[in-house]
């Protein structure tokens, strides 16, 4: 029977420290949060900021987005990113069935990259957003997950 030799011996042990150092590729996670902030609305458009409530691997987080008008189908197009603890940023849209009656928008949430380990993520949710224009206020529900 014939030994490895030294020479294979020192490969193996090399690739296989290089293998332990190489990070391995994210997979989908899940995201959730539960946040309220204000809401301003002209009847075209619109802005949304929540500031200091917890997201899944965003830790206290803070959002900001943009509000597209109505069109005749009572969609409400949606954009904005979230701000994880440490600056990193997260982008996302969505484009929600509005009810004019309830208040109450239902869809789906895309997320579309960001900035640092959220560069290039991808994913989806979904979305229930709670709009009160005499209080000028939201609430966002939100459920799916995140690859980055």
């Amino acid at each position: 029977m014939k030994r490895f030799s030294i020479p294979l011996g020192v490969a193996l042990a090399v690739l296989s420290l290089l293998a332990a150092g190489t990070p391995a590729h994210a997979g989908e996670r899940p995201f959730r949060a539960d946040l309220s902030g204000g809401l301003y609305y002209d009847g075209y458009s619109g802005s949304l900021g929540a500031i200091g409530f917890e997201a899944t691997h965003l830790g206290k987080a803070n959002f900001f987005g943009g509000v597209g008008s109505l069109d005749n189908s009572q969609i409400i197009y949606i954009s904005g990113d979230f701000s994880a603890a440490n600056g990193d940023r997260l982008f996302a849209t969505s484009a929600v069935d509005f009810d004019m009656d309830t208040g109450i928008a239902i869809g789906t949430l895309t997320f579309a990259g960001g900035t640092g380990r959220f560069q290039d993520a991808t994913g989806s949710a979904d979305v229930i957003f709670v709009f009160d224009p005499d209080l000028q206020s939201f609430h966002l529900l939100i459920d799916g997950s995140v690859s980055y």
